[in-house]
C-alpha cells in the first residue's frame, strides 16, 4: 500500500552541517542540553481521541479478525484503508518461534513491581498523533534488567496487534501498520511493551502504558525544507521514505549555489529563496524554471517572504523593511515603490500571508531585519485591495529580551503560530512554539509539544523553532512542522547546533492544543535540516473541485480561501436542480425514493409509498 522504507536508513545522507538560518556555518547556538522531570510514560492532559490504560500480558492471540470493509471513497495509499477487526500476532525473526508461549507461560509482574526490571518507553512520546499515511516509526524501550525477550502490545477499539521481538527497538511492516493503525484511524491505542529473560522466563515485566492517536485521514502535502548538508532546498511528502533535493537542481549548472530562507506559495506553484547568500530568486514549481529575475544579476535582496495566496505577489523582507512586488515581473507594487509603512525606529520580518487574503503577520522588533531580529512583537497588516493598514499588535514584547517572532497563520486563517524566545531569533535555544487567536485570544503554551521529549516532561532549551502548517482543507485538526534541537530516540541525542523537522498535531480546541512530537522520518539524521515549508503538492487527494465560501479554508487547493468563485453547499443533494448541492463535485448525484416502482431506490429501508420522501417521476 505504501512505498517500503526499509532502505531508509541505508540511503541517509551523510552529510555535516550547522544549526542556522542560512547558507554556511553557524557562529552561533550551543547552550547546554535540557533537563527535565518525568520518566517512561510521562504525564499529560488527555488526548482528544481517548486516554490509556494498562495491557495485559496475554492480550491479543491469533485469532485473525476478518475486514469489515470500506463504505466510503476514503483511501490510503491510494487504496482502501484497512478495516481489519479482532487480534493478530507477528513474530520478529529475532524472537524465537514459541515466544507467545514463553510470555504465555511467565508470571506477569504489573508495572511498578521492581522499576529495575521493568521494560520503559522512550520512543514515540505518550499522547503523540501519527497520521495514517506516515508509517515505519520507530519504536523504543530501556529493556529493563536481565531481560532478552520482549512482546509488544497495540490495544485499540477495533484491533489488538502483538509483536514478539528480541530486540529493543522496532519498527512496523506495512501490514503490522494496518492492523495498528489505518484500522484505528481516528482513534487511539495503548503501547505497552513486556520483557522476560528468554533462559529464565519465569517472570514477566510490565512498561508503563503510553497512549498513541492516529489522524482519520491522510495528512497530504509536500515540505519543502532546507538543508545544511545540500545547502539547498529539499522536498518531501510526509510519507515518503527519503527526500529530494529540489533547488538548485542537482542536475543543472548551478547545482552548487547555496539557496535559503525559502517560501512557497500556497498553491505549491511557486518557490521563492534567497540565491546565492540574500538575492532573490522565484523558480516555478516543479520545473524548477526562473521567474525572477527576469535577467541574472538583477536581483533584489531579500531575507525573508511571502506570496499572497492567489501567488500573484510577493512581500519581500529585507533590512527591516517590507516591498510588495509582482510575483512575474519584480515590479514593485504600490505607493512609495511598493514599501509598506512601518513604524518609526522598528523593523520588520518574517512575514505570512493568511489563506483569505486580509491580513499578514509579521515580527515588528527594535533591531535586526535580516538573519535576525530582536525584542519583537507579532503584528497584523491589514490588506484591502492594495491598501495597507497600520501594524496591529497582536502580541506584545513585554520587556527586557522577550521576543517573538516567526508566525506562522493556520489554514483557516484563524490562528497564529509563533515563537517566544529570550534572545534574538537566529539560533535562540529557549524558543518556544505558541499559538494565539488572531481574533483575540491570549497567547497559549503548547507544553506537550515543546517540552515532552523521549517520555520526559519539562525539558527545556531545545530550540522550537519555524513552525508552518499543513495544507488543510477541512476544519479539525491541523499539523505543525518545525525546527528543533531536541533528542530523538537513542538515535541522536540533543545537539546544539544542528536542528531538525519534527511534526506534530494541533487541536486548538483543547487547553494544551499541541501533541507531542514526531520526528520527520523522511530527514537525514546527520544533517541540520529547517525551514520545513508546507504546501500543496500535484499528489493530493484532499484538494475538492470547488471552493466552499464562509469555512475560511482553501478547498480547491488554488492558494486562495473563500474565493469570488465559492460556492454554499448544503447537506443534501437535490435532485434534478442542475446543481451541486453538497459540493462533491458531481452534479445531481442523488437517488430520490420513487413512490411507484417497488425498489428501494435511497436505501433508507422504505420502499415507494412507505418513505415519506417518495416522489412521482414526472
Amino acid at each position: 500500500m505504501r512505498i517500503p522504507r526499509n532502505v531508509w536508513f541505508a540511503s541517509l545522507l551523510i552529510l555535516a552541517g550547522g544549526y542556522g538560518y542560512a547558507c554556511g556555518k553557524s557562529t552561533e547556538g550551543g547552550g547546554a542540553p535540557g533537563t527535565g522531570a518525568g520518566g517512561n510514560g510521562a504525564s499529560g492532559g488527555g488526548g482528544a481521541s481517548g486516554g490509556g490504560g494498562n495491557g495485559s500480558v496475554n492480550g491479543g492471540g491469533n485469532s485473525n479478525g476478518g475486514s469489515a470493509g470500506n463504505t466510503d471513497d476514503e483511501l490510503c495509499g491510494g487504496q482502501p484503508c484497512a478495516d481489519h477487526t479482532g487480534s493478530e500476532d507477528f513474530t520478529d525473526p529475532s524472537a524465537p518461534s514459541n515466544a507467545d508461549d514463553l510470555f504465555d507461560g511467565a508470571t506477569l509482574n504489573p508495572e511498578g513491581t521492581d522499576a529495575k526490571k521493568e521494560p520503559g518507553v522512550i520512543y514515540p512520546n505518550h499522547e503523540t498523533m501519527f497520521p495514517i499515511n506516515v508509517s515505519h516509526i520507530r519504536h523504543e524501550w530501556s529493556t529493563g534488567e536481565d531481560n532478552t525477550l520482549y512482546k509488544l502490545l497495540f490495544e485499540g477499539s477495533n484491533t489488538t496487534t502483538t509483536i514478539y521481538t528480541g530486540t529493543s527497538n522496532w519498527e512496523p511492516s506495512d501490514a503490522q501498520w494496518d492492523w495498528i493503525a489505518e484500522s484505528n484511524r481516528g482513534e487511539s491505542v495503548t503501547f505497552t511493551v513486556f520483557g522476560l529473560n528468554e533462559t529464565s522466563p519465569g517472570d514477566a515485566w510490565q512498561s508503563s502504558a503510553i497512549t498513541l492517536h492516529f489522524s482519520e485521514a491522510e495528512v497530504q502535502g509536500a515540505i519543502y525544507y532546507w538543508s545544511t548538508g545540500t545547502e539547498g532546498v529539499m522536498k518531501a511528502l510526509v510519507s515518503d521514505p527519503i527526500p529530494e533535493k529540489f533547488f538548485t537542481d542537482p542536475e543543472a549548472e548551478n547545482a552548487g549555489t547555496c539557496v535559503a530562507c525559502h517560501t512557497v506559495s500556497r498553491d505549491g506553484k511557486r518557490l521563492a529563496v534567497g540565491y546565492g547568500g540574500e538575492k532573490l530568486w522565484e523558480v516555478g514549481v516543479p520545473s524548477r524554471d526562473r521567474i525572477q529575475p527576469t535577467q541574472e544579476g538583477d536581483e533584489r535582496k531579500m531575507s525573508w517572504s511571502t506570496f499572497s495566496p492567489d501567488g500573484k505577489m510577493l512581500l519581500v523582507a529585507a533590512d527591516g523593511k517590507l516591498t510588495l512586488i509582482d510575483s512575474d515581473t519584480g515590479a514593485t507594487i504600490g505607493l512609495d515603490n511598493g514599501n509598506v509603512p512601518v513604524p518609526e525606529g522598528k523593523v520588520a520580518s518574517h512575514p505570512d500571508w493568511n489563506a483569505i487574503g486580509d491580513s499578514v503577520a509579521i515580527a515588528l522588533g527594535t533591531k535586526g531585519g535580516n538573519k535576525h531580529i530582536e525584542k519583537a512583537s507579532i503584528a497584523l497588516l491589514p490588506y484591502n485591495n492594495g491598501a495597507w493598514g497600520g501594524p496591529d499588535i497582536l502580541v506584545e514584547a513585554s520587556g527586557g529580551d522577550d521576543n517573538n517572532f516567526f508566525p506562522s497563520w493556520s489554514p483557516d486563517s484563524k490562528w497564529i503560530a509563533y515563537v517566544n524566545a529570550d534572545e534574538k531569533s537566529k539560533d535562540a535555544v529557549t524558543a518556544t512554539l505558541r499559538l494565539i487567536s488572531a481574533a483575540d485570544g491570549t497567547p497559549v503554551d503548547l507544553v506537550r509539544l515543546n517540552e515532552r521529549v523521549n517520555n520526559e516532561d519539562a525539558v527545556i532549551e531545545i530550540g522550537n523553532s519555524m513552525p508552518t502548517w499543513a495544507p488543510s482543507t477541512k476544519p479539525g485538526i491541523f499539523w505543525v512542522a518545525f525546527s528543533s534541537l531536541r533528542a530523538y530516540a537513542t538515535l541522536r541525542e540533543q545537539d546544539g547546533k544542528k536542528d531538525q523537522i519534527w511534526i506534530a498535531a494541533v487541536d486548538p480546541t483543547l487547553s494544551d492544543p499541541g501533541y507531542p512530537a514526531f520526528w520527520a522520518p523522511f530527514q537525514s539524521i546527520e544533517e541540520g535540516n529547517h525551514r520545513a515549508f508546507w504546501t500543496v503538492s500535484d499528489t493530493d487527494t484532499q484538494c475538492k473541485c470547488v471552493d466552499i465560501c464562509g469555512d475560511a479554508l482553501d478547498n480547491d487547493c488554488n492558494g486562495t480561501a473563500d474565493d469570488n468563485e465559492c460556492i454554499e453547499c448544503g447537506p443534501v443533494e437535490i435532485c434534478d436542480d442542475g446543481i451541486d448541492n453538497d459540493c462533491d463535485c458531481v452534479v445531481d448525484d442523488c437517488n430520490q425514493e420513487d413512490c411507484n416502482d417497488k425498489i428501494d431506490n435511497d436505501g433508507d429501508g422504505k420502499v415507494d409509498e412507505e418513505d415519506p420522501d417518495c416522489v412521482i417521476p414526472k
